[in-house]
């Protein structure tokens, strides 16, 4: 029911201002992800006008926004730039780029923002059962490693952050030592869980729709399963896949502290204090189901004021991000009272129902909208329980990226 004319894209300059709009792409695809870093990529006709627009050379770290309804879906730098001629004799530029929650992703959690690297004297980046809400804590973090509270050299520019609302909850406790930003705030996210069933606080980067600059935002999901039903009877539904797979983690066991035990030839560090965790699983389809992990969360002393706080934040973050598997990808029919950005979003929880699975009520964790001048807009979209993303993505894939969170983790220890 949509034409790509729908979608607006315009072109901005290094300072974020926008330079013109672009009319005459071919296919614009955005993939848009809850919480983590989203992609873009567009093929458009190689015109004079296009390449001051958007080649690098003439517009230096420039960068594109995405709107749909007047508001905007994305925006992000041009990090890929193409150009190839073809045999009937047309031109065009591809190009690709993150959007701008990559920026998240690129700085660190340093554990005293306030000073330069060399004069680091603390280990870690602390809060201690805080009076501050979960939304005012996110936002500190990003002010001060890469917004407008970071020092100078580490300050993102054009970055600000919005006002904090002071959504989620009170009482936190964590400690950071060079964790990506992205991953702290999506762990802190994690530690508040809004509504019944709990979402999260999702968040992003993005130009802002007023001004000329992009800017660290934090909005609440909201509870959809009533009002965003997916299913073949309601017409609404094209096609869909899913896939259940069983839980990784349903008892967690922390180590907590450290203590040095002597053996016969030699010595070990072990753990001091040890937790455990258990998570009844709201997923039906492997009922008793136990799998025993183990997280060594040496950096939290046992005797610390918070330690119970911060043992529970990590626990429960085991046990979500382990917990069994819910993916469902469908190519939703957007009717005049269903579309995305419209009537839902990510992180929003909706309904689905698939053959064989009945109804599944979980989160929107990923979006690919493909915009085609020839077939207009196609929606395909991922929901899913809290370690999901598209099922399509091979186990090798996946276990590779477990494997790479696990060994991140390591590397940024005392």
């Amino acid at each position: 029911m949509y034409s790509p004319r729908d979608l607006q894209v315009y072109a901005r300059n290094s300072s974020h201002e926008i330079i013109g709009q672009l009319d005459d792409f071919t296919q614009v695809q955005l993939v848009m992800r809850y919480n983590a870093v989203s992609n873009w990529t567009m093929d458009i006709s190689a015109t004079e006008r296009n390449a001051a627009l958007l080649a690098p050379a003439l517009n230096p770290n420039g960068g594109l926004i995405f709107k749909l309804y007047g508001s905007t879906l994305l925006s992000g730098p041009i990090h890929t730039f193409g150009y190839a001629d073809g045999n009937d004799g047309t031109e065009k530029f591809t190009l690709a780029g993150p959007d701008d929650t990559q920026y998240l992703e690129n700085a660190r959690v340093w554990p005293n923002p306030a000073q330069p690297i060399n004069l680091q004297t603390t280990a870690y980046y602390t809060v201690t059962n805080s009076a501050s809400y979960t939304e005012t804590l996110m936002k500190n973090l990003v002010n001060l490693n890469l917004g407008p509270g970071a020092i100078t050299e580490r300050r993102k520019s054009g970055l600000t952050v919005e006002t904090s609302s002071n959504r989620g909850k009170t009482g936190h406790s964590f400690k950071y030592r060079f964790a990506t930003v992205l991953d702290a705030l999506a762990e802190i996210a994690r530690g508040a869980p809004i509504g019944t069933p709990p979402g999260y606080l999702g968040f992003r980067i993005r130009q802002t729709d007023d001004s000329a600059g992009i800017e660290f935002q934090v909005y609440s999901t909201t509870d959809r399963r009533d009002t965003a039903t997916f299913s073949k009877g309601r017409d609404n539904l094209i096609s869909s896949s899913y896939q259940v797979q069983a839980p990784t983690a349903t008892y967690a066991i922390l180590g907590a502290g450290q203590t040095t035990v002597d053996g016969a030839e030699n010595s070990a560090a072990v753990a001091k204090a040890l937790y455990g965790y258990t998570r009844v699983d709201a997923q039906p389809v492997f009922p008793g189901y136990r799998v025993e992990s183990f997280v060594d969360v040496g950096e939290v002393d046992p005797i610390a004021t918070d330690a119970q706080a911060q043992l529970d934040e990590k626990g429960q973050d085991a046990l979500y991000t382990g917990a069994t598997s819910v993916s469902i990808s469908m190519t939703p029919q957007d009717t005049p009272q269903l579309a995305f950005a419209k009537d839902y979003f990510l992180g929003d929880q909706v309904t689905v129902v698939v053959p064989y699975a009945g109804v599944i009520q979980e989160q929107v964790r990923e979006v690919e909208l493909t915009f085609n001048a020839n077939n207009g807009l196609t929606t395909e979209i991922t929901v899913g329980t809290e370690a999901t993303t598209s099922h399509k993505t091979s186990g090798a894939t996946k276990r590779i990226n477990a494997l790479r969170y696990a060994v991140n983790k390591l590397t940024i220890r005392k």
